[in-house]
């Protein structure tokens, strides 16, 4: 048990196993936390649902760039797959056609996507050791084909959730790079953060959106 306790290292600004080593990765979080809030604003049952979940995934890498362990780690993970999985399960409200077997399917979609998208990587990791963990890689194949299918149904919210798919790889390009660049830029993780919160903010924005009489 004690080994979830024990201080880890897998970021270029952290330099010791102090509360305050990534000042910068620590602060930046603050993206979230106000992504959230402008969520929030939307005042719906389903964005103050998304708008807690992403205050979540703020406060659970927060944990995770300060206290820097394997627990504060399971938090952050966590934190963003509660929010995947809500996501999964109420973006076919946005559908022409929704019941709770089409919910029960979206995020049976987004599990295989990772699932298929962490075999692949697993095969590519050796020759190719800053590809982007499956869940990532996963999640936004998930939010393509999302966005896709929203297409059809309700423009307006599919608007938004193309912007989350256009922004999405360069946020996860800047997470990537973050060790890569450590001795020559510097830390780039911080905009994994910033490029992320508002990923969040647009397919959450994208799934609360209504069209004409549509309801939450």
């Amino acid at each position: 048990m004690s080994t979830w306790f024990n201080s880890v290292d897998i970021y270029c600004e952290r330099l010791d196993p102090s509360f305050w080593a990534e000042p910068i990765n620590a602060i930046s979080n603050l993206s979230f936390i106000v992504a959230g809030f402008f969520i929030w604003r939307l005042r719906s049952t389903r964005s103050t649902l998304m708008a807690t979940l992403m205050i979540l995934i703020g406060l659970g890498s927060f944990s995770f760039h300060t206290f820097a362990n394997r627990l504060t780690g399971l938090l952050d993970v966590s934190a963003i797959a509660l929010y995947l999985v809500a996501f999964a399960f109420l973006i076919p409200k946005q559908w022409s056609r929704s019941s709770i077997l089409i919910q029960m399917g979206s995020i049976l979609l987004l599990i295989v996507s990772i699932v298929l998208a962490h075999l692949l990587i697993s095969h590519l990791k050796p020759a190719l050791p800053w590809i982007p963990p499956g869940i990532y890689l996963g999640a936004w194949l998930a939010l393509f084909i999302y966005a896709l299918v929203t297409q059809y149904s309700n423009t307006s919210a599919a608007r938004f959730l193309w912007l989350a798919v256009i922004v999405f790889p360069f946020s996860l390009l800047s997470r990537q790079l973050d060790i890569p660049l450590c001795d020559s830029i510097g830390t780039t993780h911080w905009l994994w953060h910033l490029l992320n919160g508002l990923t969040l903010y647009w397919s959450s924005y994208g799934l609360c959106t209504k069209q004409h009489s549509k309801m939450n």
